[in-house]
């Protein structure tokens, strides 16, 4: 880890800059991050506890889940993996940035590459996979690259789900697993990083629209923000302000109603 680092971005925090770049402004110029509720520990542990699993089948090559439906097998290389799984694990982007963070797992796929493998934990059947995994993957197989390790432009995503439709009464807590491969694109991660940047070094910028797939969604959290401001300068409640030009405050009003 560089001991002189001004910004350290990850796949994660990235994915922010995507959604809405207020909100990274906020974040990373401001300290200003989005506020978060109470959260479960149960993917935390889910985490561990597939980590542990991998650990477990690793010098056979695959747990019995993942046979028939990845290439290749676990990265035998636990000093490698253990690297990984850090934080720490990134590189310098240039004199102002450093890039990284801790991949779940890794493939070593037949052509001796090594592609991330991240575990995706659901209480029901997948669907399409978010945007943002994507965007995620690509920053670990930039990090793999930038790092001097054979890799490609793809990941697999392991989703570990309950399926209460087909649930089996003697073992109802079985996990289903279905994996998804995904087209990584590293060059767009590290131009990304880039603009995310140079982002900081102006003004706070307008309202985003990246807060979905097509990007058409103004922020939620934005929105909000700025209703909550204009009741504090025009001192009224929803209604009143909503009735008026404000659009946010109409927003909050239609939410409030």
């Amino acid at each position: 880890m560089p001991t002189k680092t001004i910004l350290k971005l990850s796949p994660s925090s990235l994915n922010l800059f995507f959604e809405c770049p207020r909100c990274f402004w906020l974040r990373f110029k401001k300290g200003i991050a989005r506020p978060e509720g109470p959260s479960s520990t149960l993917p935390r542990g889910m985490d561990y506890t597939l980590k542990n699993h991998y650990d477990h089948y690793r010098a056979k090559g695959l747990p019995p889940e993942l046979e028939g439906k990845v290439p290749g097998r676990l990265l035998p290389d636990v000093a490698r993996v253990n690297e990984m799984r850090k934080t720490s694990f990134g590189f310098q982007v240039n004199d102002q940035v450093w890039f990284g963070g801790a991949l779940d797992e890794a493939l070593e796929i037949p052509d001796a590459s090594v592609v991330p493998l991240d575990n995706k934990t659901r209480g029901f059947p997948p669907k399409a996979a978010h945007w943002t995994y994507q965007k995620q993957m690509s920053g670990y197989t930039l990090i793999l690259r930038e790092k001097g390790i054979a890799t490609k432009n793809v990941a697999y995503l392991a989703h570990w789900f309950l399926d209460h439709k087909h649930m089996k009464p003697d073992d109802p807590l079985a996990f289903h697993v279905k994996v998804e491969e995904v087209s990584t694109d590293p060059n767009e991660v590290r131009k990304v990083i880039l603009e995310a940047a140079d982002l900081l070094k102006g003004d706070m910028p307008p309202i985003g629209h990246r807060s979905g797939a097509d990007g058409d969604e103004p922020c939620a959290f934005c929105t909000y923000r700025e209703a909550l401001l204009c009741l504090k300068e025009q001192n009224v409640s929803p209604p009143v302000c909503g009735t008026g030009p404000c659009t946010s405050c109409a927003i909050l009003r239609r939410g409030v109603a």
